[in-house]
């Protein structure tokens, strides 16, 4: 199961003048839930490949509003980044508000949207009794809407930040490390669901 944290943890600690960062990178990110659950998702799409003449669905079905609104986001949000490299003080904050506004709107209206997709629920009778995890596979819920949540909060954390202080170009750093490991995550999954899509076998008359 992929765990995903309520908040970024940046270790930002302000005191007057001086400001002391831990980037991201040198703390201890562990992927390896991540790429175990990564793993899981492509061994599931094989095996609906295999089932395509059923009608056992082991994935959730491929949105393309889902998949090009996560890539939409990630082209903005890159944007964001670039703008504030190398660092911005909180007095030019006005100029980058309406950005802001724009990707935690846009972040928790893809949220709402991945959330409500449909997750499986069932698997064929003629194989419940060989898949004995069964119960254990239906509980991983696609990841992508608590990815997004989670990206909506980083935004509004780093709103906050650069409206009190400014971005240091560290701690610009951090942010955008820390999306662009939550992005490609959301990333990975929609593209792995559209090659389950494109890779179904046509109709047959």
């Amino acid at each position: 199961m992929v765990i995903i944290p309520d908040r970024i943890t940046l270790n930002i600690i302000r005191g007057g003048d001086a400001t002391v960062i831990v980037p991201i990178h040198k703390q201890r990110l562990s992927l390896a839930p991540v790429l175990a659950r990564l793993r899981l998702l492509f061994a599931l799409l094989f095996l609906g490949g295999v089932l395509a003449g059923c009608t056992a669905q082991l994935a959730p079905p491929y949105d393309a509003s889902i998949a090009n609104g996560v890539a939409s986001l990630n082209q903005q949000a890159m944007l964001l980044y670039a703008q504030v490299a190398g660092g911005v003080p909180a007095s030019s904050f006005a100029q980058r508000q309406g950005t802001y506004t724009q990707l935690i709107g846009q972040a928790n209206a893809l949220a709402n949207l991945a959330q409500a997709r449909p997750d499986p629920t069932t698997l064929p009778k003629f194989l419940e009794s060989k898949v004995k995890e069964w119960t254990k596979i239906q509980t991983l819920a696609a990841p992508t809407g608590d990815i997004l949540t989670k990206i909506g909060v980083q935004f509004t954390t780093m709103q906050q930040a650069d409206q009190s202080g400014g971005i240091s170009s560290l701690e610009a750093q951090a942010f955008q490390q820390q999306f662009s490991i939550d992005i490609q995550q959301a990333l990975t999954y929609e593209n792995a669901l559209a090659r389950g899509v494109a890779q179904q076998p046509a109709p047959q008359s």
